[in-house]
């Protein structure tokens, strides 16, 4: 294997190539040919070589799509970048944070023999609370994206009622047969 000296913040360390020289050059070669684009595929860790105009293809056809995308007349990121400021030095603002509070749910489920102290002082859940912090705002503003998105997913169980609702759509076979 070729190896390589690299300096890395006043270290030396020796990287060991998988590939030969060769095998990178023809990697180079690849990348910089204006023919494709190599880009890594949506799922399964796979990479994806295209032919450019193929890809060009779609690329303007998702844009031109006026079902996600609109035209802007000008750019707006300059805009945009100044309102998600306010926006989050509005939600960091807070005249006084509290610390976030430590606190344990004891795991009585457990076998008491097993315990912290067997018998007497059961394991706990450790559980750091943020409510009021520096950060809970922030928080809550990007739950309040994600809240709605969370309850769309099949898997998703609101409380114990919803779940006995959905368990009793399902025909579950009994133990027995």
């Amino acid at each position: 294997m070729a190896q390589a000296s690299v300096l890395n913040k006043g270290l030396t360390f020796i990287l060991n190539h998988n590939l030969t020289k060769r095998e990178r050059r023809a990697l180079v070669e690849l990348r910089e040919c204006p023919d494709i684009v190599i880009k890594p595929a949506d799922k399964g860790s796979s990479i994806v070589i295209m032919d450019r105009q193929q890809y060009f293809f779609e690329v303007h056809r998702q844009l031109n799509s006026n079902k996600y995308y609109r035209k802007l007349t000008k750019p707006i990121y300059k805009e945009t970048q100044q309102e998600i400021k306010d926006i989050l030095a509005n939600l960091t603002k807070r005249e006084s944070p509290r610390a976030h509070r430590f606190y344990i749910l004891p795991k009585i489920h457990k076998n008491p023999d097993s315990w912290t102290v067997p018998g007497e002082i059961p394991p706990g859940r450790p559980i750091v609370s943020d409510c009021g912090s520096e950060s809970y705002r922030v928080a809550e503003y990007i739950d309040s994206f994600l809240n709605p998105l969370s309850r769309k997913h099949p898997s998703y169980i609101k409380d114990t009622y919803h779940f006995i609702e959905k368990a009793t759509i399902h025909d579950t076979p009994s133990r027995g047969n």
